[in-house]
């Protein structure tokens, strides 16, 4: 009974030494060896049976989230066409009014897309050098419209670079940035760059109202909205939060400090490479 206790006893324990290792303790059953006495066998099985039924569900779940997801891709994009339209005929009319609400309403139909692909943009993204001023013009021509209607004066400078990165991608994170800066009262932004050993720095700093020193380290929380969402604008807390899991998929890396009364930063870093050079 001894020799048999110990022999049992040495089983489990290796079990249990190999559940402490994994990263990922779903995988007990994929690694365990199998035991040849009876009561192991029956827990070796169990294990097998669970495990199998638990990835059947997980395929199942994974399914209906990827169709969603394509329904949601699908529909942005037949959305987006009677959008423009309407812009159009709102730009010949002279209707600014309407023109801005279906400008905000794009905005959100956007923010619903890369929402959608941003737990799959490892599939969707195509890294290559790209110029770091051709960029920021992009996004500044793309919002020249509410920079001008809200006074706002664009200082650059310092832009010369180029850094490994995803333009569609990219193009989204400096847009929001930009357009959080118009919503926060900023009236003056300063977009430039600097050179580290391994790193290109990006800033965007305006001069709006500030985050509050309780709500900095916490902008980039999904569905946070802080004191300022409150106050001064409609926030849904999604923007920040998606130009910080799309920096962590691309390899960048983005961070923010501020001043209450006196505006905010924004630096993204974009690791130099060999690879795209």
């Amino acid at each position: 009974m001894l020799i048999e206790y110990f022999f049992k006893a040495g089983y489990y324990n290796n079990l249990y030494d190999m559940l402490d290792d994994l990263d990922k303790k779903t995988l007990l059953s994929e690694i365990a060896p199998k035991p040849n006495f009876y009561e192991g066998l029956i827990l070796y099985d169990v294990l097998k049976s669970t495990n199998k039924a638990m990835n059947d569900e997980i395929a199942k779940y994974s399914l209906s989230s990827a169709e969603y997801r394509e329904y949601i891709e699908l529909w942005v994009h037949e959305i987006k066409t009677p959008i423009a339209g309407a812009k159009l005929i709102c730009e010949n009319t002279g209707n600014n009014a309407m023109l801005d609400s279906l400008q905000k309403i794009d905005r959100f139909v956007e923010q619903a897309l890369f929402y959608s692909r941003s737990s799959a943009v490892e599939k969707d993204f195509i890294i290559k050098q790209a110029e770091l001023k051709e960029l920021i013009n992009r996004a500044l021509r793309k919002n020249a419209k509410s920079f001008i209607d809200n006074k706002i004066s664009i200082e650059t400078g310092n832009l010369d670079f180029t850094v490994p990165t995803d333009v569609k991608w990219t193009d989204f994170i400096l847009e929001q940035i930009l357009y959080n800066a118009v919503k926060y009262e900023g009236k003056r932004i300063k977009i430039y760059a600097g050179q580290n050993e391994n790193s290109i720095s990006l800033f965007i700093s305006d001069d709006g109202i500030g985050i509050p020193k309780q709500d900095i380290n916490r902008v980039f929380d999904k569905g946070f909205t802080g004191e300022n969402g409150r106050k001064h604008a409609k926030s849904t807390g999604i923007g920040l939060y998606l130009c910080k899991k799309l920096c962590l998929k691309l390899g960048l890396n983005i961070s923010a400090s501020s001043e209450q009364g006196k505006g905010t930063s924004v630096e993204i870093i974009f690791p130099k490479s060999s690879m795209y050079s």
